[in-house]
């Protein structure tokens, strides 16, 4: 039977290596130290659901315990460190709720996989929190963690993550962003303030933005990309491939403007981006947003780095000359783009 469980996933960054490095022995009396400093933080021993190698999977009947225990054990650890482990140990912490059932003894269900997949994305003694979970907290609890904004984290996309503590400051030393070759895909409605208030009133106005949003998502969805964030009327969002990219932005164009009766516009570029606390930013994708900025209604614009990647590919590319991107060193050709029978 099935039932919900704030699960708690903790998991040593480098456990392989430093076994390696330490041998058995050395590594066997930290881990006891571990161990103990895990367990003495458990309200209650039916807490554990599962421990393999260096991870512990705890269960508790609610979010806020989950929390208050992750927190008192990196809390613990951090002092240890400092003090007395001969070898530092450092601790990944994921927290997210949802309902599980047991399968052979294993508790099993989307919350389960979710945590597993957020231990992976977090810096030593850092506490990630599911949307799941921050969902079940009490108000005041949850205004008081982080916004990290929404992450994808492997096969899951459109997660939205905060953060209960952070990092410990010096349990990696100097980090180095992680990258990734990703196509950036930004829109807004055009002239979106003028449009709802005169045209439609407030009642519409609002009406107007719940459909462009529901739209939006819909179709990111559909063509495999990964909101990254929102502000206002516009979207940001990641693709594996720029022609979903801009087969998305085509069908966003087409949908908003049949269904809401307003214009968006889009810019789209590929360039490696960085992972910064899940999320991909950087100056890849602050060149796709200022060349948003320069399109004009139902126009998809994109650079020359999209038009070369496609070359072949069903869309016709128009010069539009180049420019100077705010903020963005040199001159970039520009491309307004519309789908093309012709290859």
């Amino acid at each position: 039977m099935a039932a919900t469980y704030a699960h708690l996933f903790t998991d040593i960054a480098g456990y392989s290596r430093m076994f390696e490095e330490r041998g058995v022995d050395e590594m066997s009396k930290v881990m006891r130290t571990y161990e103990r400093i895990v367990r003495s933080a458990l309200p209650r021993k039916r807490a554990e659901a599962d421990h393999i190698g260096d991870g512990f999977h705890l269960v508790f009947p609610t979010a806020s315990e989950a929390i208050v225990v992750a927190r008192e054990i990196a809390d613990e650890l951090q002092r240890q460190n400092t003090r007395r482990l001969a070898v530092p140990l450092r601790v990944r912490f994921a927290v997210e709720a949802g309902q599980a059932s047991r399968r052979r003894g294993v508790l099993v269900g989307d919350a389960v996989m979710v945590a597993a997949h957020m231990i992976g994305h977090a810096d030593p003694g850092q506490v990630l929190v599911g949307e799941g979970a921050w969902g079940l907290l009490p108000s005041k609890e949850r205004t008081s963690l982080r916004d990290l904004g929404v992450w994808q984290l492997g096969r899951i996309a459109g997660l939205h993550i905060h953060e209960a503590r952070p990092p410990d400051p010096t349990a990696d030393g100097k980090r180095h962003p992680k990258r990734v070759l990703a196509t950036a895909l930004h829109t807004d409605i055009v002239a979106s303030t003028s449009t709802g208030v005169a045209r439609k009133g407030q009642d519409g106005w609002k009406d107007m933005f719940e459909k462009h949003h529901a739209i939006v998502r819909q179709e990111l969805h559909r063509h495999g990309g990964v909101e990254v964030d929102t502000a206002g009327d516009g979207f940001y969002a990641t693709f594996d491939m720029p022609s979903n990219a801009l087969d998305c932005a085509f069908a966003m164009r087409a949908r908003i403007r049949s269904e809401v009766g307003i214009e968006i516009r889009a810019g789209i570029h590929t360039g490696e981006c960085e992972v910064i606390a899940g999320k991909i930013g950087g100056m890849a994708v602050v060149i796709g947003g200022r060349i948003k900025d320069g399109a004009g209604g139902g126009e998809v614009l994109t650079s020359r780095t999209v038009k070369d990647l496609l070359l072949g590919m069903p869309y016709a590319f128009t010069p539009r000359g180049s420019a100077s991107l705010k903020g963005v060193p040199g001159e970039w050709d520009i491309y307004a783009v519309e789908p093309s029978a012709v290859v």
